[in-house]
């Protein structure tokens, strides 16, 4: 709701006045703006101002957050366009967003009755995103298309990252960002995770010089935090066929996946693992994990040696 608002700039200056000068939260929902916005666009938009209120009312709010973008455009007479990163985390093992089940069908059942909003959905796990998307039991079956995203070149990777650490004055060498990239393999997610725990990591310890000590942290820290998931992925395999885990274990650990194996049967786990995107082809008998970190997680390796 936040962002949303922050489109319309008295709002988003009320908003950031609030946030950064620490006023009480009366002040800034009795301003002009504010009590203009309401009138338009309902009584609920003062949760963007005191977020702890939708706790009196989760679905109502809820609701009220999902549809506030068509309630804009409406307004405004403007087409808005609504992002969600990382969307594949709202069906992850956790459950931090509740059912995803549950959630989708009410999301769909609000975006689907709204005019003037396109909304878009990235995610670096393309096996969760499609099984989001694309099953018909799946409230967002047919929701759109999918569109593949070119991928992030290392110098682009190195900058980047260098930059986001500076913001917090931690001070990183090509080394160490090097080594970061080299664990993400060029996936989004896993890179920006082992960063973060690499980040986290110095925030604990104090230690404002990002070394190669802490980014070997970071990589463990990353394997734990998606532990939970690297186990489900696990059964997935499993049930993909009968060879499933033992041609996944030889693809994570780099050994030929025929060796002592009926070729028709590992030809067919094979494919068994790429429908499912868990594995990706790059050429002729050559095969890598969508996932960095779950091929670490299958081929033993990081914390769970």
């Amino acid at each position: 709701m936040a962002a949303t608002i922050s489109n319309r700039s008295p709002l988003r200056r009320a908003l950031h006045q609030t946030r950064r000068a620490g006023r009480f939260v009366a002040d800034a929902l009795h301003t002009s703006a504010v009590l203009k916005s309401k009138a338009q666009l309902g009584e609920e938009l003062e949760i963007a101002f005191s977020p702890g209120l939708a706790a009196r009312d989760p679905e109502r709010y809820l609701d009220y957050a999902l549809a506030l973008p068509g309630k804009i455009a409406a307004a405004d007479g403007k087409e808005v366009v609504v992002f969600f990163d990382e969307f594949q985390e709202i069906a992850s093992p956790p459950q931090a967003y509740g059912d995803a089940d549950r959630l989708t069908k009410r999301m769909r059942s609000i975006f689907q009755r709204t005019a003037g909003v396109s909304y878009l959905f990235a995610g670096s796990l393309a096996h969760l995103m499609h099984d989001l998307f694309t099953p018909a039991h799946r409230a967002l079956h047919q929701f759109g298309g999918f569109h593949d995203l070119r991928p992030i070149d290392r110098e682009a990777w190195l900058a980047g990252l260098a930059e986001r650490f500076s913001a917090d004055a931690c001070e990183a060498g090509e080394e160490p960002l090097s080594r970061i990239v080299d664990y993400g393999d060029g996936h989004p997610r896993t890179t920006m995770l082992v960063a973060q725990k690499t980040h986290l990591a110095s925030v604990e310890l104090d230690i404002r010089a990002i070394d190669l000590a802490l980014v070997e942290q970071g990589l463990v820290a990353a394997l734990s935090a998606d532990r939970l998931s690297h186990e489900q992925a696990l059964e997935r395999i499993r049930g993909l066929h009968k060879l499933g885990l033992v041609v996944a274990e030889r693809v994570a650990r780099g050994e030929p996946v025929y060796a002592r194996l009926p070729r028709g049967a590992v030809r067919r786990a094979l494919e068994a693992l790429r429908d499912a995107s868990i594995i990706e082809s790059r050429g002729r008998g050559e095969w890598r994990f969508a996932n960095p970190l779950l091929r670490r997680f299958l081929a033993g390796l990081g914390a769970f040696t």
